[in-house]
C-alpha cells in the first residue's frame, strides 16, 4: 500500500515537472511526397530563437512521436575531386620490347599531369611521354620517367601520377621499356579535375532604419522585424570612386553589475576596412540579434552613401527520414533540453549528403497560448505548479521517514 503511494506521488510530481518545461515555438515541416531522407533548411528566425548550440529543436509526429535527426551545415569551401578517364585509342604490350599506349585528350585541354591506374607489381620501369596532334607525328614532352613503388596495401590496383610540363596536345603516348621483362598492366588513364565549390548560404537586406551623419563619423542602426540569425554582414556602397574607411558594428546587451542591477553597455561584434578594392564583408560569428549598431569613421571625408547591408549565413539542415501522407512539427525554445543523442548519429556518414531540400512553415508562438490559458482559472498558474511541487516533495519527504520508521520498529 505504501509503494503505491510512493509510485502515485511520484507520477504526480513528474507530471508537474513536465508542465514546467514546455516548447515556446512550433513550426510545420513541408509535405513530402515520397519517403526517404530530406533537409529541412532553417530560416534566419528559426535559428534566432535557438540556443547557441542549437540543441532545443525537436521533430514529431502527429501523434507525438520523436524524429531522430542530424544536425548539418553548410562549409564554406568543400573540395571535391572527379576522375576523369581518357579513351584509350591504342594499347600495345610486346614483351622484352617497347610496350605503349596512347590515350586522346577530348577539347584538347591543357593538362600538366595524368593519372594511371596499374595493376599491382614490384618493379622498376623507364617511360617516356609524348604528345601528337594527329596520332601520326609525335614530339617528346618528357623523357627518362623512373616508374616504381606501383602496389597498393589495401587494393589489388595502385593510382600512378605522371607530371610534365603543361601541353594541350590531341593524342599523348605513354612508352615504357620492358626489355627483359614481362610489361605492366595498366587499366585507366585519366586525369583528377578538382573543383572549389562554395557552400550554399540565406541572404537577406538588413533594414536600415536610422543614419546619422556627424563630425568625423557616421553612424547606422539596423532595425530587423524581429530576432534574426546572422553571420557575416555584406554593405554596398555607391557615388564614391575610391574609399578606406574603419568601420565597427555593435550590440547592445544587458549585464548586472556588482550591486546587482541591470545595466546596458556596446559588445563589438566585428570590424573591418570597408574599402573600394574589397568585398566589404565582415564576419560576425553568428548571432542572434534584432538591433545592429554600425559606426564608420570618415575623418576628413564626405559622409558614404551606403546603398544596402545584406546579411547571411551558411545553410544548416535538419536531415530526417520523412514519410508521405504523414504531418511533421518542429517544436524549439525549451532552455532545459540537452542536444539530443540519436543512434542516427553514428551513421552519419551513411546519409546522403545531397537530401533534397524542403521548408518549414512560419513560426507559431506557444508562449502567447499560456497567456491566454491563464485567465481562464488559477490551475493554469506557473506559480501554482511550483508550489504543488514543493508540496509534493514535502509529502514524499514524510512518507519515505515514515516507511524508515516502521522498517526500523519491524
Amino acid at each position: 500500500m505504501m509503494k503505491r503511494k510512493i509510485s502515485w506521488l511520484f507520477g504526480l510530481l513528474i507530471s508537474f515537472s513536465s508542465q514546467a518545461q514546455e516548447f515556446t515555438y512550433e513550426a510545420g515541416i513541408e509535405p513530402v511526397s515520397a519517403s526517404g531522407y530530406y533537409s529541412v533548411v532553417l530560416s534566419p528566425e528559426l535559428l534566432a530563437k535557438l540556443r547557441a548550440d542549437f540543441s532545443d529543436i525537436r521533430i514529431y509526429t502527429a501523434d507525438g512521436k520523436e524524429q531522430p535527426y542530424l544536425l548539418r551545415k553548410e562549409q564554406a569551401v568543400s573540395t571535391t575531386s572527379l576522375f576523369n578517364e581518357y579513351e584509350i585509342t591504342e594499347k600495345i604490350y610486346k614483351e622484352d620490347q617497347i610496350s605503349h599506349l596512347i590515350f586522346k585528350n577530348p577539347d584538347n585541354e591543357p593538362i600538366d599531369n595524368i593519372t594511371f591506374l596499374v595493376k599491382n607489381t614490384d618493379v622498376q620501369k623507364r617511360a617516356r611521354l609524348s604528345g601528337s596532334e594527329d596520332g601520326e607525328r609525335w614530339f617528346v614532352i618528357k623523357n627518362n620517367y623512373l616508374l616504381h613503388s606501383m602496389r597498393s596495401e589495401e587494393e589489388t590496383s595502385e593510382f600512378k601520377i605522371l607530371n610534365f610540363p603543361m601541353s594541350d596536345y590531341s593524342y599523348f603516348k605513354l612508352e615504357i621499356n620492358d626489355n627483359w621483362k614481362l610489361p605492366i598492366n595498366i587499366l585507366k588513364v585519366g586525369n583528377y579535375d578538382t573543383r572549389r565549390e562554395k557552400g550554399l548560404t540565406t541572404s537577406f537586406i538588413c533594414p536600415i532604419s536610422e543614419q546619422k551623419d556627424s563630425l568625423k563619423k557616421s553612424y547606422f542602426t539596423i532595425e530587423f522585424p524581429e530576432d534574426t540569425y546572422v553571420e557575416k554582414l555584406n554593405f554596398e556602397v555607391s557615388e564614391a570612386d575610391f574609399f578606406s574607411r574603419h568601420t565597427t558594428i555593435k550590440m547592445k546587451k544587458e549585464r548586472l553589475n556588482r550591486k546587482k542591477k541591470t545595466i546596458q553597455y556596446f559588445e563589438t561584434l566585428g570590424s573591418f576596412n570597408l574599402n573600394s578594392n574589397s568585398i566589404n564583408e565582415v564576419d560576425l560569428g553568428g548571432e542572434s540579434v534584432k538591433t545592429l549598431y554600425v559606426e564608420m569613421e570618415n575623418r576628413d571625408n564626405q559622409p558614404l552613401k551606403v546603398d544596402s547591408i545584406k546579411g547571411s549565413f551558411l545553410n544548416r539542415y535538419l536531415v530526417v527520414a520523412l514519410n508521405p501522407g504523414e504531418k511533421y512539427t518542429l517544436k524549439f525554445g525549451d532552455q532545459n533540453l540537452k542536444s539530443p543523442d540519436y543512434d542516427i548519429i553514428k551513421f552519419a556518414n551513411q546519409i546522403p549528403n545531397d537530401a533534397k531540400r524542403i521548408t518549414h512553415g512560419n513560426m507559431i508562438s506557444l508562449k502567447e497560448e499560456v497567456v491566454e490559458n491563464t485567465e481562464d482559472g488559477l490551475l493554469n498558474s506557473p506559480y501554482l505548479i511550483w508550489v504543488v511541487i514543493g508540496a509534493v516533495g514535502l509529502i514524499l519527504a514524510f512518507v519515505s521517514f515514515k516507511m524508515i520508521g516502521e522498517i526500523g520498529a519491524k
